[in-house]
């Protein structure tokens, strides 16, 4: 049972990963290229219409992708119904998400041009919501290569729009608009995915059972809420509180964090369906897969850290260059961030898949809660660096509530001390040596050679994951 299940998490996972792998190199060469050409201050523009976007699209998402692909994983004969209509309700919350919207943006009064950036990059996360709704179904059905194949597909088409519209001095408006129209293409591919492999949709609307999947759905709307507020707010904050010049500064080195923790997220999505069966089937399995998955995230979150830490400012010079070299001290702070970041998901897979959403949403509003009361205390006197520490104090606050939680409900947590300390002594060595070379390649693999050589010196590859590997590479 135990390398059955890991073989079947490690095919969607690398499925998943890959693309992302390619998806978010594509999407952050996009962002480096966007940053340098259109400078700091419409950089800035571009980046708090983004976020702004991100965090309205929540209304309209309300937390129906999450909810289907548990509940379709559980029940598969109903998920035409599930499907048609979830479709008809994000249309009306799609509806809801622009009122307020629109009334959000001239309330607070900003600039004509940051307002039109702002409705155009709206209606790519809406378009985005309904496309979300295919990827539940392709994660429900563990057909994750169909999602892998349409996150790269976007990527190449917008590369390829953004590229040609630079090139012939288009500007921030195209680009903007590029994001909507491949984001129109890759809508019409998904449900034309959906549709001929999976699920032939009605449309017939149920209105007890949509409202019975609204009321399930609340509690994950409201940890999306949460979440976004935590990931966005600062964002939003930054360019009233300060200026969209500092906004695009910090974007700089978000940019780079965030083309990082996919690997813990596309984890997170690979397993949470196998996850959610193991609740009702296996306890024994539910605490396997937890311990290794926390374990193996761990190993790659500490390792990227540590290395982003030490070369931060030589990253953010060569993305980048001078005109963005206040990034790096943001990006440095970040990194903590990042680390934690990595296992932290997976616990919240866990609360979800055994029905303790209630205790993830509870942590995610107090992170909500605490960033924003954070960022209103250090981003007016500290602007980017305040908004990076808020960001850090407040993951180290939910990271501690979140293991609260795991414990109280059973899981035993005793094997972190069998390699946590391996993964700082690595980490450590690793960040004495590569501080010492100049050239930012050469760090890296140095870097990467150095923390895999301790790591196995220190065995933190055990006889379990020996055998674990060996029934992952002959039955793949």
């Amino acid at each position: 049972m135990k390398f059955r299940t890991a073989r079947r998490i490690t095919a969607n996972f690398f499925s998943l990963v890959s693309s992302q792998i390619i998806s978010r190199a594509i999407q952050l060469v996009i962002f480096v290229y966007l940053a340098r050409v259109l400078g700091k201050t419409e950089f800035g523009i571009f980046s708090f219409g983004l976020a702004f976007s991100l965090l309205f699209m929540i209304i309209a998402d309300f937390g129906l992708s999450t909810l289907i692909t548990r509940e379709i994983s559980r029940d598969k004969k109903s998920a035409s119904k599930y499907l048609s209509n979830s479709i008809i309700i994000k249309l009306l919350l799609s509806a809801i998400a622009f009122v307020f919207a629109y009334l959000f943006l001239n309330i607070a009064g900003y600039s004509e041009e940051v307002k039109t950036i702002a409705y155009i990059m709206l209606g790519f996360a809406l378009m985005q919501s309904f496309t979300e709704i295919n990827y539940s179904i392709f994660r429900a059905f563990e057909r994750m290569h169909y999602d892998a194949f349409t996150k790269i597909l976007r990527m190449l088409i917008l590369a390829g729009a953004i590229f040609y519209l630079i090139k012939n001095n288009y500007g921030l408006l195209a680009s903007s608009l590029a994001f909507l129209a491949t984001e129109f293409i890759i809508l019409v591919i998904a449900f034309f995915i959906t549709y001929t492999r999976f699920i032939k949709i009605s449309f017939k609307f149920d209105y007890d059972f949509s409202r019975n999947l609204l009321k399930k759905s609340s509690f994950f709307c409201l940890s999306l809420v949460f979440a976004s507020l935590y990931l966005y707010i600062d964002v939003v904050m930054l360019s009233k509180m300060r200026s969209t010049t500092e906004v695009g500064i910090y974007s700089a080195a978000t940019n780079i964090i965030i083309a990082l923790i996919f690997i813990p997220q596309m984890y997170s999505n690979s397993i949470y369906p196998v996850i959610s069966r193991f609740y009702i089937t296996s306890r024994k399995s539910l605490q396997f897969a937890y311990e290794k998955s926390f374990k193996y995230l761990s190993i790659i979150g500490l390792g990227a850290a540590a290395g982003i830490y030490s070369l931060s400012e030589k990253i953010i010079l060569f993305l980048y260059g001078w005109e963005y070299s206040e990034s790096a001290v943001v990006l440095a702070i970040l990194t903590v961030y990042l680390f934690l970041k990595f296992p932290n998901p997976m616990t919240g897979i866990i609360l979800v898949s055994i029905n303790k959403q209630k205790s993830r949403l509870f942590t995610q509003g107090i992170a909500a809660v605490t960033n924003i009361a954070l960022n209103f205390i250090l981003i007016p006197p500290y602007g980017i660096i305040g908004a990076a520490v808020a960001t850090v104090l407040t993951e180290i606050i939910f990271t501690i509530i979140y293991y609260s939680f795991i414990i109280k409900y059973g899981f035993n947590l005793k094997f972190l001390t069998k390699f946590m300390h391996k993964l700082i002594i690595a980490g450590v060595i690793m960040i004495f040596i590569i501080s010492y070379i100049g050239n930012l390649f050469l760090a890296v693999f140095v870097g990467v050679v150095t923390y895999s050589t301790i790591l196995f010196l220190l065995g933190i590859i055990d006889k379990e994951d020996k055998i674990l590997f060996n029934k992952i590479k002959y039955n793949l």
